[in-house]
């Protein structure tokens, strides 16, 4: 999929109609769109998603969401039926003789906008390769829609370059999961895996075999609905709370912006988030501190418990050792074939009862066998190996000992300063900090209680699931009493076998392509990193980990700043997109899935990079996706990331955003320089709205 054209039409701060063409040549595929803050970025960004999903996608920095058409046509409508926002996206799609073109028109008029700014207006109009056109509106417009660009992806696609770096952490791992089913095509496994287990085909069969069954079988099979009816519940309640808690994250960030755009507030709030990255990084040494101090107790605790009883056990040794007793100097075998010779080695007869016979004989109770030495040759091995374990043992024990204490008192202190940071913001005279600072410690305090509710939903949901199996055990050995009653359950049986398998498929699938799209990985983050020594992983819990060898040999996991986050989100969705393209050649179970081409659409992508990540992210972001949008501010551009971009060949096209109002905002420049043209981007104008204008390359 190639984004061809935008056009919007009373769409926010865009007043009247104004459109972007933006860049699809392969060699020209990035389009910059330049604009203060708060001239129109985050609302270009949700014209698009709003275009393709309706008001459910639109994201939560956007202010007022119900309020989607242009103040002044709203405050000057007479016909509230007929003034309408619009959003109309043209887009391609590849097929395999060609490409189909598609354009998608979504309105909605000021009526509907004060009734319910949910229901829009959605045509969608569908060009083939021999020329015919279909059209589709509504619920079925969606659908299509959907097929060709799932919401579920929507994130990875279109986003906030400086809230995208959560993607780089562990608690989002599930995401990331989703991301790599719905992109690579694994959604049609799930879907079978969910057809199956829904209540119109386990349900039915499950009700034709409590119909058929003794009491005591549909008392079990009562019991397992119950628990599923209670695990949807959880699910919800869990999908919620998970939503809850990044619609916090993302309010939190907001603010966060906001602050450090504050004169009053701008040196406390950078050092507060010096201090968020520093205390994550500590958090995830106290982490793995903690790790391998109970791999140390697991591994080698039982030495520095034992080591009376391994002196005592040398003692035993060395006496027997002293005594002759070990090892064994005469074997039995020797032993025993003298006497069934009947003749000594000194040459005297051996005959059974004589008392050269007896003599010899009575050997046997202080003479071993092989097995014997050999034991007594492990017994000294391993007492050596526990001694030596002991002093190895106690001084790692202390060192990550003093590691955890360490970092529990660095986190100490790091909370501490962030408090007093709190307390000096919120003290500020400037109301608009003050306000600020209180809804911030507002959201935190609600993103913390969400995240606390996950926990206890996953551990309901692990706790019913658990049951549920039982369950499942005792219905499938349960006697059944009637023919009716048995078929239904081999079909419960068939199907819950079925359903296994494809979840079995589901994981050897997702396997295969976790280590497919480590390899893309691996190739992009090589080409954007700084630090030679550093490697990025993709675990096998769908973990981004940052790694960097601290000795020959020797792998450790790196704490990540917030800008190397930021960066090992951008990989990962460079990397996605990548694979998708060449899904087809991927030999796995699912057969006849075709590659896909994605756009990448990023506002404020350079936001969280320091000096040393810019140049080199810039370098790299026109290889991203076959089709990069951007929407930047002059601070971000300006300098290396302008001289990169430029240097590659790769910007098609260039737009700016000119905003008009009676007065300037205080932080907004009146002009703009790009590639050494002063370009004005504010003109006084009672009508306060913004202009979308090309800026003509050198």
């Amino acid at each position: 999929m190639k984004l061809q054209r935008l056009t919007l039409e009373n769409f926010r701060q865009f007043y009247g109609r104004q459109e972007i063409i933006f860049a699809t040549a392969k060699g020209k595929n990035v389009t910059v769109i330049h604009a203060e803050n708060g001239f129109g970025k985050t609302a270009l960004l949700n014209a698009l998603l709003w275009g393709f999903y309706g008001s459910k996608s639109l994201t939560s920095d956007l202010e007022k969401k119900d309020n989607l058409l242009t103040d002044c046509v709203r405050e000057q409508s007479k016909t509230p039926e007929d003034d309408v926002a619009l959003v109309r996206i043209t887009f391609e799609q590849e097929v395999d003789n060609g490409v189909e073109l598609y354009t998608l028109t979504r309105k909605l008029s000021l009526l509907q906008e004060r009734s319910d700014p949910s229901k829009t207006t959605l045509d969608l109009d569908h060009q083939q390769i021999d020329g015919q056109t279909l059209t589709f509106s509504g619920g079925e417009a969606q659908k299509l829609i959907d097929s060709l660009l799932p919401s579920a992806v929507a994130p990875f696609l279109f986003f906030d370059g400086e809230g995208i770096d959560h993607l780089a952490m562990e608690k989002n791992a599930d995401k990331v999961r989703e991301a790599v089913h719905q992109m690579l095509g694994l959604e049609l496994l799930l879907k079978a895996i969910n057809d199956l287990t829904h209540q119109s085909v386990r349900g039915v069969i499950q009700k034709e075999l409590r119909d058929n069954t003794d009491s005591e079988t549909q008392l079990l099979i009562d019991r397992r609905e119950k628990l599923l009816q209670e695990c949807v519940e959880i699910k919800r309640r869990l999908d919620q709370a998970r939503l809850n808690e990044e619609a916090c994250a993302r309010e939190v960030a907001a603010i966060d912006a906001n602050l450090r755009a504050n004169q009053e507030a701008r040196e406390l709030q950078e050092r507060r988030g010096q201090l968020e990255d520093e205390q994550i990084r500590v958090q995830d040494q106290l982490q793995e501190a903690t790790r391998r101090l109970a791999a140390l107790i697991a591994d080698d605790g039982y030495a520095m418990l034992s080591e009376d009883i391994i002196a005592r056990a040398r003692q035993i040794v060395d006496r027997m050792r002293a005594e002759g007793k070990i090892p064994a100097r005469i074997l039995n075998d020797f032993i025993e074939d003298l006497l069934r010779s009947e003749k000594c080695i000194c040459g005297c007869e051996l005959k059974e009862g004589t008392s050269h016979y007896i003599s010899v004989r009575n050997l046997l109770t202080i003479a071993g066998d092989q097995h014997f030495n050999n034991s007594v040759g492990a017994l000294d091995n391993a007492l050596g190996v526990m001694s030596g374990a002991i002093p190895r043992a106690r001084a790692s024990l202390k060192q990550l000992s003093n590691d955890r204490a360490s970092s529990r008192v660095r986190l100490m202190q790091i909370n501490e300063e962030l408090a007093d940071i709190h307390t000096k913001l919120d003290g500020k005279d400037d109301a608009h900090v003050h306000q600020l600072e209180t809804k911030r410690a507002e959201h935190l305090e609600n993103q913390r209680r969400h995240h606390g509710d996950q926990r206890v939903h996953e551990r309901d949901l692990e706790q019913r699931n658990s049951l549920i199996e039982g369950l499942d055990r005792e219905i499938s050995q349960s006697k059944q009493k009637e023919e009716s009653a048995a078929r239904a359950q081999s079909r419960l049986n068939l199907l819950d076998e079925s359903t296994s398998l494809l979840k079995e498929m589901l994981a050897f699938e997702t396997e295969d392509l976790r280590k497919e799209l480590g390899g893309e990985i691996t190739k992009h983050f090589d080409r954007v990193k700084i630090k030679p020594d550093h490697w990025l992983e993709l675990t096998p819990e769908f973990t981004l980990q940052l790694k960097k060898w601290s000795a020959p040999k020797v792998e450790t996991i790196v704490a990540p700043s917030k800008g190397e986050r930021q960066v090992m989100a951008l990989v990962f969705i460079a990397s996605l997109v990548a694979l998708a393209k060449r899904r087809s050649d991927i030999p796995t179970v699912l057969k006849g899935l075709d590659g896909v081409e994605y756009p990448v659409v990023m506002d404020s992508p350079f936001g969280a990079f320091g000096v040393d990540f810019r140049s080199g992210v810039a370098k790299w972001i026109p290889q991203l996706a076959s089709q990069v949008i951007m929407l930047v501010s002059s601070t971000q551009y300006r300098g290396e990331v302008d001289d990169a971009l430029s240097e590659s060949g790769r910007v098609g096209r260039r737009y700016l955003l000119v905003y008009n109002a009676p007065t300037k905002k205080e932080e907004a420049r009146e002009s703009i320089t790009i590639r050494g043209k002063k370009l004005k981007q504010f003109f006084e104008n009672d009508l306060e709205h913004t202009e979308i204008k090309e800026i003509e390359l050198n």
